[in-house]
């Protein structure tokens, strides 16, 4: 598949009155991508401070919207620039923090994985121990592999979106997960659960 950024009328007129200083077309343009940003944001930084490197690297996008090329699609250009950011403010700190593991939901709140949503009380505790497991066994990852599971099956990032956020290639993105799941899977059935959760088997 091809990465070239290739809009759609109405959004290359965007584009072109972003880029010659249209604060209203470039939040149009860029609004849908936030939750994704933010998302990013917080594997390095975590949910508390997620939303400002967002904002931060919006603002960076603004000031380098004029020399952005359309060689690569929009929303993997400002991943790019989160991640640059996010990086910043830990070598700023000089803090390694590790990606937690509940992302954030469209409004900034933490969502759990998986999502516990059973009917009966029985159900929700069988639900809560599987929670339980999963991110005992997540631990057990190494942090590249927990963040591209993570924003694989929690955040619903594409390949190439993963790659742009973390700062690999698409190859060691799908080469990193292969190796979770085969991680997480073996963690798992260790502690008793013969698979992986629905929402990470595919």
């Amino acid at each position: 598949m091809s990465h070239v950024f290739l809009p759609g009328r109405e959004d290359s007129a965007r584009l072109a009155r972003a880029r010659g200083g249209d604060l209203q077309a470039f939040a149009e343009l860029f609004e849908p991508l936030r939750p994704k940003a933010i998302a990013a944001a917080a594997r390095w930084v975590g949910p508390d401070r997620a939303e400002d490197v967002a904002m931060d690297a919006f603002i960076q996008a603004w000031k380098a919207l004029p020399g952005f090329a359309g060689r690569s699609n929009l929303a993997t250009w400002i991943l790019r620039i989160v991640r640059n950011r996010a990086l910043d403010v830990l070598r700023a700190e000089n803090v390694r923090r590790a990606e937690p593991l509940d992302a954030p939901d469209d409004e900034g709140r933490a969502r759990p994985l998986p999502d516990i949503t059973a009917d009966t009380p029985a159900e929700i505790a069988a639900r809560r121990d599987l929670t339980a497991c999963v991110e005992r066994a997540l631990d057990t990852l190494s942090a590249p592999h927990r963040q591209v599971l993570l924003l694989r099956y929690v955040d619903g990032f594409s390949y190439a979106e993963i790659a742009a956020a973390v700062g690999v290639s698409i190859g060691t993105v799908m080469s990193r997960l292969f190796n979770a799941r085969r991680k997480l899977k073996t963690a798992l059935k260790d502690a008793g659960i013969e698979d992986l959760p629905e929402e990470m088997s595919e």
